[in-house]
């Protein structure tokens, strides 16, 4: 049995690409199983719902497993005994992480938006049927992870995909259908602060050093404007429970591209020159991976 799993505090590519990928596996002839590392978010939760499709089951124990990564290649990112599973398959549209493996093994890596963009082409590649609920997956994800191809993220792949997706998927209003992931997306009614911080948090390794930087998608900043010292409070905490000089969190405007920066730690410092009227503005961005991770890098270069 090869288990699929992608990263922990899944978001929908990691959900649907575990999905997806099962499905290309059994395709070949392989026993396959999904798996999740976290909770699944609302929109996740929506896009599952309306595609019929049930929740992966919870397992963070893959010791002595055989596996496939989808979504990530970070060690910090992945099962805490990944180092005692067989990798046997990567799928992921990050940079190139920290895994190591002993054995060869297939991996797939592509500059695009979203995982389940490579996976359809896979799919494609290997004349293989896409169902209806496979492609409501799919497409879904890469709206999600696109933010309605409004990330600089997004490639022309990406677009092509969708709209080859939503023939499959008998979607006859591609806009209506995309309006109702956005809606779901930024759904953080009845949310704590720690909830919020969690939803979509991934640690990295910085020059040896153990840093988290979370993203929250929101439809206005005025949605998280009374949580903003909770939020403060809480990177605090984790700083010093995790022995990290910076953790962040993104709050995104999604209708706008605007991101303030909410961040702690004894490196926290080095960016303290960019902010203006107290706070931490970054205009025209809403990718982590492509805007603002690779920023925070360079500046915090400067803290070593």
């Amino acid at each position: 049995m090869i288990l699929v799993i992608g990263h922990k505090n899944p978001d929908s590519d990691s959900i649907c690409s575990a999905l997806a990928t099962t499905a290309l596996l059994k395709a070949r002839g392989f026993k396959a199983k999904p798996i999740r590392q976290g909770k699944v978010n609302r929109e996740t939760e929506y896009i599952l719902k309306t595609a019929g499709v049930a929740q992966p089951e919870l397992c963070t124990n893959i010791s002595g497993k055989k596996v496939w990564l989808v979504d990530h290649t970070d060690l910090a990112q992945a099962a805490d005994d990944i180092g005692e599973a067989e990798i046997l398959g990567i799928v992921d549209h990050h940079r190139l992480g920290d895994v190591m493996t002993i054995n060869p093994l297939e991996v797939w890596i592509w500059p695009v938006g979203c995982t389940c963009t490579i996976l359809f082409n896979l799919f494609k590649i290997e004349k293989v049927q896409i169902t209806q609920q496979l492609a409501i997956l799919m497409m879904s994800a890469i709206l999600s992870d696109t933010v309605a191809f409004s990330s600089p993220t997004c490639t022309l792949k990406d677009k092509d995909a969708v709209q080859e997706l939503a023939k499959i998927a008998s979607v006859e209003n591609l806009d209506e259908f995309t309006k109702s992931i956005l809606i779901a997306k930024t759904d953080i009614k009845g949310l704590s602060a720690t909830e919020l911080v969690e939803k979509d948090l991934k640690a990295y390794t910085h020059n040896g050093h153990y840093l988290m930087i979370g993203q929250v998608e929101l439809a206005s900043l005025d949605q998280v404007s009374n949580l903003i010292k909770d939020i403060e409070d809480d990177l605090e905490i984790r700083c010093k429970k995790n022995n990290s000089p910076f953790s962040a969190i993104m709050l995104t405007d999604i209708m706008t591209a605007r991101t303030r920066l909410i961040y702690k730690g004894k490196w926290a410092d080095n960016l303290n020159k960019y902010r203006k009227n107290g706070m931490l503005m970054m205009e025209n961005t809403l990718s982590r991976k492509k805007q603002c991770w690779p920023w925070i890098q360079s500046e915090l270069l400067k803290s070593v």
